[in-house]
């Protein structure tokens, strides 16, 4: 056992053994606290005596999505700690933001467990959780006046508080302060880009990368205002007191919560974020394409990606007919008010894939372009017009199709890949498949963790990774790696032949 003392007690690592070496856990250490709902997190209590490694409580969510874990208001805001057992100088750290469609989710998912990383490639991984639904995103200054302007924006709040006490604690780890990499996926890739947007010269971190994030997911204040009207009235129907909120048990909220998402899935495809980051004018200045546009983060470092068939769990590949894509085809179209231009969509993915698809993976491929790839391309777009220092990527792999599911390279399939989590257990092996190609998990790894210490993407299996310039260099990460110049060239002119400005 290790000790190690933080500012507000010591905690004690434990031992982990994993196929990459041995690594030190610390986990469930307390980064802030909630003192009081919808408000925002204070410093962490202090505590005596040496408090064991141990995962802590999850925000709450859905008991489906926390398993048997304790779920908590005041103490879901904790951090998890990997680091390699030997001494060596201060070591670069790397920032996890889980995923969840701002619903779902903790940092003890054990396909992001950061030992085997940290092990492997001499790191810090240090994974932080935030707030979730409701209890992180919910406007409530219109109702309960200027001591909740706060509210809607608690989830970017608590993972800032918790990577600022990565900067402020790390040293106790064996890290350096200096360099802090934050990478978030989905959810957390979307909040990683509304804190890049939102950087100043305090920011406590480097370099950051984002994956699969639907960084244009936004609301507008009077757009939440209408998500906050229909949970109050899912918590006490018509007329119902704003401040039953506040009175309500977590449980009742998250019910609550659950039908409201309910209501939204049966409107669209692909996820229902009823709750997410609101453009507040406080904390949240703008969509991050446009922030970025007007120079912000322009210092920080950034590897920027997406996998290709994000939209295969929204889009039945094996099943779906053509008689039922196409008019889910047309019907998304007119939702994005470019109704009638199934056609020229359909020319673009053959133009850009070398073959006509059927109607189901164009079917998928636009809802991936609406959600994922579309918003990806214009943030690094805005990008490489700063002239700020970024890599693109594309995971290509596809994971074979099982018996009843065509996932092929889907959301969140690269993330096991990166933390090295392929075989170790009954998950990875479900996510993953019996016979991933262990090299690709190799170079990822050695990839992503070699941009964590010097800003610089390099894997000796891998030739050179050039950042991402006017010729639109892609990393395309498959079975085998190639730097591909605008590999979506003609799904991308589609897109920006029409003002995405909404």
């Amino acid at each position: 056992m290790q000790e190690f003392a933080t500012s507000r007690g010591r905690v004690q690592g434990a031992r982990v053994h994993t196929p990459d070496g041995d690594a030190i856990a610390v986990l469930g250490v307390p980064t802030a606290t909630v003192p009081d709902r919808f408000r925002p997190a204070a410093p962490a209590d202090r505590w005596t005596g040496l408090r064991a490694s141990a995962q802590g409580p999850l925000s709450w969510q859905g008991a489906g999505s926390a398993g048997a874990l304790p779920m908590s208001e005041q103490d879901c805001l904790t951090a998890n700690v990997w680091l390699p057992v030997t001494q060596s100088d201060p070591r670069a750290v790397l920032v996890w933001v889980h995923g969840g469609a701002h619903l779902v989710g903790s940092n003890g998912d054990p396909l992001c467990d950061g030992a085997r990383l940290a092990a492997a490639q001499d790191l810090i991984v240090a994974a932080i959780s935030y707030r979730l639904g409701a209890f992180g995103h919910l406007r409530l200054d219109h109702l309960l006046g200027d001591d909740y302007a706060d509210a809607g924006n608690l989830a970017l709040g608590d993972v800032l508080s918790g990577i600022t006490w990565v900067r402020d604690e790390i040293a106790a780890f064996g890290g350096d302060p200096s360099r802090i990499t934050v990478m978030g996926q989905s959810a957390g890739g979307a909040i990683v880009s509304f804190l890049l947007a939102e950087s100043d010269d305090e920011t406590p971190f480097q370099r950051v990368i984002i994956e699969s994030a639907p960084a244009e997911r936004a609301h507008t204040p009077d757009r939440a205002a209408q998500v906050t009207a229909e949970l109050l009235y899912e918590i006490g129907g018509r007329g119902a007191d704003p401040r039953d909120l506040l009175r309500a048990p977590a449980p009742e909220i998250i019910a609550a919560q659950q039908r409201v998402v309910e209501r939204w899935q049966g409107a669209l495809r692909g996820p229902a974020t009823p709750f997410r980051p609101i453009i507040d004018g406080r904390f949240v200045h703008g969509l991050p394409r446009r922030r970025i546009a007007d120079g912000c983060g322009i210092a920080i470092d950034a590897l920027i990606g997406t996998a290709r068939n994000e939209a295969s769990a929204s889009v039945d590949l094996m099943h779906l007919a053509a008689h039922d894509a196409l008019p889910a085809l047309e019907s998304e179209l007119e939702s994005m008010g470019r109704g009638g231009e199934a056609g020229s969509y359909i020319a673009a993915c053959a133009e850009d894939d070398h073959r006509t698809l059927t109607s189901a993976e164009v079917l998928e491929s636009l809802v991936t372009d609406r959600h994922y790839r579309g918003p990806t391309n214009r943030l690094l777009e805005a990008r490489r017009r700063t002239g700020s220092r970024t890599f693109a990527y594309l995971f290509a792999w596809p994971r074979p199709d099982t018996a009843s599911w065509s996932r092929r390279a889907g959301h969140s399939l690269e993330l096991p890949f990166v933390f090295r989590h392929l075989d170790d257990s009954a998950v990875a092996v479900e996510e993953v498949g019996d016979a991933p190609p262990r090299g690709l998990s190799e170079s990822m790894s050695a990839l992503w963790a070699s941009f964590v210490r010097a800003g610089s993407p390099y894997a000796a299996s891998v030739g050179q990774w050039p950042p991402f310039a006017e010729d639109r260099a892609t990393l395309v990460l498959d079975e085998q790696i190639d730097v591909v110049h605008d590999p979506f060239a003609g799904r991308r002119r589609w897109a920006s032949s029409r003002d995405v400005d909404r």
